[in-house]
């Protein structure tokens, strides 16, 4: 999101030819090109039998009581800071008044699953794809009862198939985004790492304190990676090459005023005049550029030569929780049409959700704003989606050896 793949558009906002284009590349197919069986199921609203192979639920025979979702900040349902247009769907039926939803925040998918592991037991999580397989192989999610999920047909296999695990859908994928840095462009030049934007700014001493990155361990480890390798995979590193990443992130580490666990505060840091560049999700930057204190200033959404980071973000089942059926039903109301329309327009994030989105989309400029109508904008080189990583301990271990430092 993260912090938060928010936290967090593109598929939802591009064309029929350039959205089959980046499923392609993907490996997945839209439920509109009809170019795959895979991609006809789907746009028949059927289910996959491995995807079916999950859980079977009665939200009727439930016992009552809150439902607590834990999820980033914003994506709660206040009228005022909120997104209440995500849970109507369940807000509007049967179970609300004796189910009522109740939210609490997460930092970062670390702080997250560590609090979860620790003992912390809400009925719905929101963490981001790659993190499926920790949540899962520690016991503290169960699989989805796909008859509970109508819309489920509608979010193409590309986008979901890193929730299927062991033959059983786990999450309901819900945003998609970048990860970069926000700058001020009449401040940071890259006249110092070769003239075009580029990770390696974070090394700019010229820039020292002025300068700031999202406090999660892994994102930490992957940018100083880019910076090592260039556009090179950054989800794929051998502990020589986690090594050195750390190196260079304790390098970066004294040019910057801090590790945000907010992106509220960063983007208020900035706006005061703080900071000149900081790593935001595209709702960040769109914050930051419209802010009346940056009125003629020209705040730039850097895309570097080594790639921007992107991501996938959803909902997961919690294995403790009493009400396994109306949890999903509420999960349910995040992956409708006009939930993930107002995905976009509220947050600037695409929807995982393609069916119906793109034309209840009012905000059409943000298509041009973050390139959503290109393809290769979010295909390697361009951007690295995350994945699961098989060494993950030792990408957070590293990470947490820098903020510690």
């Amino acid at each position: 999101m993260k912090e938060n793949m928010t936290r967090r558009g593109f598929v939802a906002l591009t064309g029929a030819t350039s959205l089959a284009a980046f499923l392609a590349a993907c490996g997945g197919s839209s439920s509109d090109s009809g170019s795959s069986a895979s991609g006809d199921a789907q746009a028949e609203g059927i289910v996959s039998e491995e995807a079916a192979a999950g859980g079977s639920f009665d939200p009727a025979t439930e016992p009552g009581g809150p439902i607590e979702v834990f999820t980033w900040a914003g994506y709660d349902d206040s009228e005022k800071e909120g997104a209440p247009w995500m849970w109507s769907q369940y807000q509007d039926g049967e179970y609300n008044a004796d189910s009522p939803l109740k939210f609490t925040f997460l930092e970062d998918d670390g702080q997250a699953l560590a609090k979860v592991a620790s003992g912390y037991s809400p009925d719905i999580i929101h963490p981001c794809i790659a993190y499926v397989v920790q949540w899962k192989e520690a016991g503290l999610i169960q699989p989805l009862d796909m008859a509970l999920l109508p819309d489920y047909a509608g979010i193409p296999e590309a986008i979901s198939a890193g929730g299927l695990v062991d033959g059983a859908q786990y999450m309901v994928p819900f945003d998609v985004g970048f990860s970069c840095l926000t700058y001020d462009a009449d401040v940071i030049n890259f006249d110092n790492v070769g003239g075009e934007e580029s990770w390696e700014v974070l090394l700019d001493d010229r820039f020292k304190g002025r300068m700031a990155l999202f406090s999660d361990d892994v994102a930490i480890i992957k940018i100083a990676h880019l910076i090592n390798e260039g556009a090179v995979d950054p989800n794929v590193q051998t502990t020589e090459q986690i090594a050195a990443a750390k190196e260079t992130a304790l390098k970066v580490k004294p040019n910057l005023r801090n590790y945000w666990t907010s992106q509220t505060d960063t983007v208020n840091d900035f706006v005061n005049g703080n900071l000149d560049a900081t790593y935001t999700w595209p709702d960040g930057y769109w914050k930051i550029k419209n802010h009346p204190k940056m009125k003629g200033r020209n705040i730039k959404y850097m895309q570097p030569t080594q790639g921007r980071l992107a991501w996938v973000c959803g909902m997961v089942l919690s294995a403790a929780t009493k009400q396994p059926g109306r949890a999903t039903m509420a999960m349910a109301a995040t992956n409708t049409p006009a939930a993930g329309a107002g995905l976009t327009d509220y947050f600037q994030y695409a929807s995982a959700q393609q069916k119906g989105v793109m034309d209840l989309i009012k905000d059409k400029d943000l298509i041009t704003a973050f390139e959503i109508d290109k393809p290769e904008a979010w295909s390697p080189p361009n951007a690295w989606f995350e994945a699961p990583l098989p060494n993950y301990k030792d990408f957070v271990n590293a990470g947490q050896e820098v903020k510690a430092a």
